[in-house]
């Protein structure tokens, strides 16, 4: 354990954007909300409806005979779209209220991070969280993500406020601490050429 005179490995204020903690709300619903496992459950989806579809054309799309086939086939069109966009962009919007109707995310936060544990707090509330506690940590171009604990499962550090160089120093903080919870997304942005 850190001692009481523990000086932080890293520390820095850090404000969200609603649009940074809708993403990270959608990212926490797919890891461990409504949306966990939607891309096993959309396959067994589109595979039932590939198969809807082969018997229609044994049967050379005769709806009138097989309607059963075709109301399977449509329902599980609708499924597999359902758990690719439509469940993910609800958790976005939620993230989205969650953020608009908080008056305490929107505040700035001072983040301490300590060698087992890091602070946050603000002049209304204060947490602590260890490592331990985390069960995901994420990391995308825009974003770090914490998942985990009691109260606020849903951590979100904005990177628009980070220098460069501490935003790197928090990344390979993260991939030290967090070896087990750690993931880093793929880019969606194109590198540009130089």
């Amino acid at each position: 354990m850190a001692g009481i005179n523990a000086k932080p490995v890293l520390s820095f204020k850090n404000k969200l954007r609603i649009r940074e903690y809708a993403e990270g709300y959608k990212l926490y619903d797919i890891r461990r909300g409504r949306s966990a496992g939607r891309e096993i459950k959309a396959s067994l989806f589109f595979f039932l409806a590939m198969a809807m579809l082969f018997m229609l054309m044994l049967e050379n799309f005769n709806i009138p005979k097989l309607p059963v086939c075709t109301i399977v086939l449509l329902i599980c069109m609708y499924m597999c779209s359902y758990f690719i966009y439509i469940l993910p962009n609800m958790a976005k919007l939620k993230g989205e209220h969650i953020y608009k109707s908080s008056e305490l995310i929107s505040k700035e936060y001072s983040f301490e991070f300590y060698k087992e544990y890091f602070i946050m707090k603000n002049e209304y509330e204060s947490l602590k969280r260890y490592y331990t506690e985390l069960s995901d940590c994420l990391e995308t171009d825009d974003i770090f993500l914490l998942i985990g604990g009691m109260e606020k499962k849903v951590i979100v550090i904005s990177k628009h406020c980070l220098e460069k160089d501490k935003c790197e120093k928090l990344s390979s903080f993260f991939q030290k601490e967090t070896i087990r919870q750690y993931r880093r997304t793929r880019s969606r942005r194109r590198k540009k050429k130089q």
